[in-house]
């Protein structure tokens, strides 16, 4: 049976559309997925460099704000996997707006976490100082809180500092500490712990400060304000990121879904 050239042209130009859809749709989602490749790196790079200090602000926003970054990156970015293999598959876009629908939900928890990451940021301001007295006196190398031993200890390693304080004495803030007070069995008694010592350029190892301080080889500088500096640097740059990158993906999404529309 002999076709009419009008339903040819007819389905050359219903095809034509679909090409130019599926065109759309794969712009969108590449530019997407670069998106979501920065908060998921930008965020594994922070749990690896820059989360050692987290368990000493006693700040849940400030996790949450990273997990859920991390969270939506991971799934923007299986969506958009899965979006691709729809559009390869099945001819009608009809099949990929439910994928475009869930990114820009995606988005919004991206936003929402750069939201939280900045709230974190303005909930230790002011604070900061009581919640590292805090986790110093009452928590270090106290049953059951190796999370915040060992965060005290990479801290003072990464920033070379010792103690609380603005000051050359914060080191003195370690005699006040239930660590300082359960020395009194050990002899010589620790008056500081050894993350508090300058690191051996030769040897890579901490030197042997702890007993007799201060002294030479004692990093006598507080860590306040460095903690603060590099939360609060992080935390807006974190803030920056998820934000700026959100957004930029809400109006691709938005761009797309116009688009597949007009050419309906």
């Amino acid at each position: 049976m002999l076709r009419s050239s009008y339903f040819d042209g007819y389905t050359d130009i219903s095809v034509q559309d679909e090409h130019k859809k599926n065109r759309s749709v794969v712009g969108g989602l590449f530019l997407i997925l670069i998106g979501s490749c920065v908060l998921v790196g930008y965020g594994i790079w922070t749990l690896q460099n820059k989360f050692f200090f987290a368990p000493l602000l006693g700040s849940p926003l400030y996790s949450l704000g990273v997990s859920v970054m991390i969270a939506a990156g991971g799934s923007a970015l299986a969506t958009c996997m899965a979006d691709v293999c729809v559009c390869v598959i099945c001819a009608r876009s009809g099949c990929k707006k439910p994928f475009l629908g869930l990114l820009v939900i995606i988005a919004f928890l991206g936003l929402a976490s750069g939201i939280v990451l900045f709230i974190s940021k303005n909930e230790v301001d002011g604070t900061l100082d009581d919640r590292l007295r805090t986790s110093l006196e009452l928590q270090y190398g106290q049953p059951g809180e190796e999370g915040v031993t060992d965060a005290w200890d990479r801290t003072q390693e990464k920033l070379q500092c010792c103690g609380v304080g603005n000051n050359t004495s914060g080191y003195l803030a370690w005699r006040r500490s239930m660590w300082y007070a359960n020395q009194t069995d050990v002899s010589p008694s620790a008056q500081v712990p050894q993350s508090c010592c300058l690191v051996d350029d030769v040897t890579g190892q901490a030197r042997q400060c702890q007993f007799d301080v201060p002294n030479q080889f004692l990093n006598d500088k507080g860590c306040q304000d460095d903690v603060q500096n590099v939360f609060f640097d992080h935390a807006k740059e974190l803030g920056i990121a998820a934000t700026v990158v959100s957004l930029i993906e809400l109006m691709i999404l938005l761009v797309t879904l116009s688009t597949l529309r007009d050419l309906q």
